[in-house]
């Protein structure tokens, strides 16, 4: 093995380093992805909290309004019995 050319060993090199250097654009590449799609992931989930405790808040606003006029809140049908 040790007699091969050096025209051949260049050659080895360069085609190692190809692997190489198209593994780590590939694994960047990879990881962006990765990234991104967390931050997309994040973000949505911020938005549906934000969503659930507009609801709740809404929810609880109803309640409230129904209790002080003297109604009894109907949690199944989510109306106020008066």
């Amino acid at each position: 093995m040790l007699g091969l050319a050096f025209g051949t060993w260049v050659r080895i090199g360069i085609g190692a380093a190809l692997i190489v250097a198209l593994g780590w654009s590939h694994l960047s590449a990879y990881r962006a992805g990765r990234s991104a799609e967390q931050a997309a992931f994040l973000n949505q989930i911020r938005q549906e909290n934000e969503h659930a405790g507009k609801t709740a808040e809404d929810w609880r606003g109803h309640y409230r309004l129904c209790v002080e006029r003297g109604g009894l809140f109907d949690f199944e049908t989510g109306s106020c019995d008066r």
